[in-house]
């Protein structure tokens, strides 16, 4: 008898927890789903993301969520990054979706670069009862992105710039062309050694195609002033060609009346010259 009533409270006292703490589950893979948006998210160390989550309940009942967030593997173990909703759980209904607020994820500065794993983890209740469940998506990848790569993903479009605005100068200068087209030379293997993942190289290749575009920018100043210096010569001795032809021709004009004065007088006869004197 008394062994009857020691198992009814045991009983009694087991119920009383359950229903004040509420029983813990999980919901099964395929209750629910997560959408990320960006889908293939990427970064660098030490930058900023942001990631907006959209979940989706494949469940009998209506979902209660109070926490949702995202663990990546340079996490330490059970950490998040996300939405506490303690204060204000979102209600989602039965086979329904809800698109929550972005989430921003500092990725640490000494993340090695490659494919990092994360995944979705949720916390909520399940249907009018209440109980509490906890839900994780399957795991997915981020790729980070080395530093060296991003030096060089800043400076190609640069160089790129640079280089189209050359070849619409079209450069007159033959200096300038030549350095104009090793400049092309280095760019186009920048890029060969980028795809290659070479990243030193390809960012030596391009610094050298920004020196040379440089050097070819001031060999046409220099030139296309040589030319303009050349041209102004070219004007001031066509000016002087002209005035020393007109004084010729003015010259040759005046010689050509006197001679043909004297000629005249000398054809006169002599009395008509004697009459005249």
């Amino acid at each position: 008898m008394r062994s009857l009533r020691l198992m009814l409270t045991v009983t009694s006292i087991s119920l009383i927890c359950i229903l004040c703490c509420g029983l813990v589950f999980a919901l099964n893979q395929d209750e629910a789903s997560v959408t990320l948006s960006p889908q293939n998210p990427t970064g660098y160390p030490g930058d900023t993301i942001s990631i907006r989550i959209t979940f989706k309940s494949n469940y009998a009942e209506q979902l209660g969520i109070y926490n949702i967030g995202l663990h990546f593997d340079w996490m330490p173990e059970d950490s998040f990054s996300g939405h506490d909703l303690s204060d204000s759980p979102v209600t989602v209904p039965s086979q329904g979706t809800y698109v929550f607020d972005p989430i921003i994820i500092q990725i640490p500065f000494n993340a090695s670069a490659g494919a990092h794993s994360y995944f979705v983890g949720v916390d909520g209740t399940e249907g009018f009862a209440g109980s509490i469940f906890s839900w994780n998506s399957p795991s997915s990848t981020i790729q980070i992105h080395s530093i060296i790569e991003k030096i060089y993903n800043d400076l190609k479009p640069h160089v790129e710039n640079k280089l189209n605005g050359a070849i619409s100068a079209n450069y007159e200068g033959s200096e300038a062309q030549s350095l104009l087209q090793q400049a092309q030379a280095e760019f186009t293997e920048a890029t060969g050694f980028a795809s290659e993942g070479s990243w030193s190289q390809a960012i030596e290749s391009l610094q050298i195609a920004d020196e040379l575009l440089d050097q070819a920018y001031e060999a046409e100043q220099t030139s296309q002033e040589q030319r303009a210096e050349l041209q102004s010569w070219l004007f001031y001795l066509a000016i002087i060609a002209i005035v020393v032809i007109i004084v010729v021709v003015i010259i040759v004009v005046v010689v050509r009346r006197r001679r043909k004065q004297a000629e005249a007088v000398a054809d006169q006869p002599v009395e008509t010259i004697e009459e005249q004197s």
